[in-house]
């Protein structure tokens, strides 16, 4: 893992997947499209520790149990009292979807191949 700096995590809660979207407006969505919360680890910092970071930043939420699927891929299983206590930022979506809904969303490049490659084995 020499090299890589950043990754996307998975947010699974009741087999559906978390997506964030961030907008300046209401008509630019292609510059915002749909993504896993992604994070860059600093230099003395695990990817795990990088990644509780960042989905407490936008979320406002502590997760543990940080899976490892790939190179730069992780995943969490939301609680119920993660769900209850998300914090929404201004101009931010946080929306749970089904895998069949994830598929029609305009989604950014590294999320979209994320999915295609891990979607079956991490998402019921």
């Amino acid at each position: 893992m020499d090299g890589i700096s950043s990754g996307l995590i998975l947010l699974t809660y009741k087999d559906k997947v978390l997506l964030m979207h961030k907008k300046n407006s209401v008509i630019d969505e292609e510059k915002h499209p749909w993504c896993f919360i992604g994070a860059v680890k600093e230099k003395s910092e695990s990817f795990e520790k990088a990644m509780t970071r960042r989905v407490q930043k936008e979320m406002g939420i502590r997760i543990e149990n940080i899976e490892f699927v790939s190179e730069f891929c992780y995943r969490a299983q939301l609680t119920d009292d993660n769900v209850n206590k998300i914090q929404r930022a201004e101009n931010q979506l946080l929306d749970f979807f089904t895998p069949n809904e994830v598929k029609k969303l305009f989604l950014s490049k590294t999320t979209e191949q994320f999915i295609t490659k891990y979607a079956l084995r991490y998402i019921p």
